[in-house]
């Protein structure tokens, strides 16, 4: 009996500035470059662009959260400590 791997998405292993241009150009001709995505590779590597994509902008939003936390966080810390 022979387990099978789930696949790999070979979006997932780019490097980040090979990611960022991918993503650029899907973002620049958003609509025409999904389709054409789908007609030249096909619907498995067109839903692993899209999930690579969901991903990093879902990661980038955690880091941009945390920041604006932190960035409140000592501004408050340092208010409090300023009139205290």
């Amino acid at each position: 009996m022979t387990e099978e791997l789930p696949r790999a998405n070979p979006f997932l292993s780019l490097k980040f500035y090979e990611f960022a241009a991918v993503s650029m150009l899907v973002i620049a001709f958003f609509p025409v470059s999904l389709l054409v995505c789908w007609i030249a590779f096909g619907t498995q590597t067109t839903r692993d662009l899209i999930e690579a994509m969901i991903k990093d902008w879902v990661q980038t939003m955690l880091i941009l959260a945390g920041l604006i936390v932190l960035l409140f966080g000592g501004l408050i810390w340092g208010l409090i400590e300023w009139l205290g």
